[in-house]
């Protein structure tokens, strides 16, 4: 009984900062948003629409029309300049989808975010050296985006404790790759301005 007390005691004493210790799941999302940082990437936490959702998450039993959404982490990483000329879009990964430039991935037509499709590419190499990017991104990714000034993908951070850091690594390589791929085709289009602009930069680091 004595033994019990103390128990009791002990709990109620300490259980509380027990409580406030960050989880498994804490440490490693914690991890992996640190990571990004260092690597230049911005992490925002927000949500999407969830396009796969079933009939029952859409409508409720009493015929109220639902919005559903995903909470996820927005990785967002800058360009090494402006790529004003280069194509601005965004695609949101839906199995069925067919009608956009990579498939099982749908154009967001509303645009999201400060993406809005501008400059629309019809260069078929474009979309393959994307595609090719999108096929290295994590299974759980719902989006991916580029415009002048950024690249980014929406993710849900699905990934064990063991793997965390070196799948942040992996999605810095991905988005870097999609990065030069901006940069590339906005240099197809103003070359001369791009040249200056990349003598600017140069100069400016000195």
């Amino acid at each position: 009984m004595t033994a019990l007390i103390i128990g009791v005691i002990l709990l109620a004493a300490f259980g509380p900062i027990f409580w406030m210790l960050p989880s498994r799941s804490d440490r490693r999302l914690s991890a992996m948003r640190t990571r990004a940082r260092n690597l230049g990437i911005a992490v925002e936490i927000t949500q999407l629409d969830a396009l796969d959702a079933d009939a029952a998450s859409r409508v409720s039993a009493g015929g109220v029309r639902r919005d559903p959404k995903v909470v996820c982490a927005a990785y967002r990483l800058g360009l090494r300049r402006m790529a004003h000329a280069a194509p601005q879009w965004k695609l949101l990964r839906k199995a069925d989808a067919d009608e956009g430039p990579v498939p099982g991935w749908l154009p967001d037509a509303a645009g999201g975010d400060h993406h809005r499709a501008r400059n629309p590419a019809v260069d078929v190499k474009y979309w393959t050296q994307v595609a090719q990017v999108i096929a290295q991104l994590p299974a759980d990714a719902l989006a991916l985006a580029a415009d002048a000034t950024e690249v980014t993908c929406w993710w849900r951070e699905r990934t064990s404790a063991e793997d965390a850091v070196a799948s942040v690594d992996r999605l810095h390589n991905s988005l870097q790759k999609l990065g030069e791929i901006q940069l590339l085709e906005d240099q197809k289009a103003h070359p001369d301005e791009t040249a200056e602009g990349v003598a600017n930069d140069a100069t400016e680091r000195r």
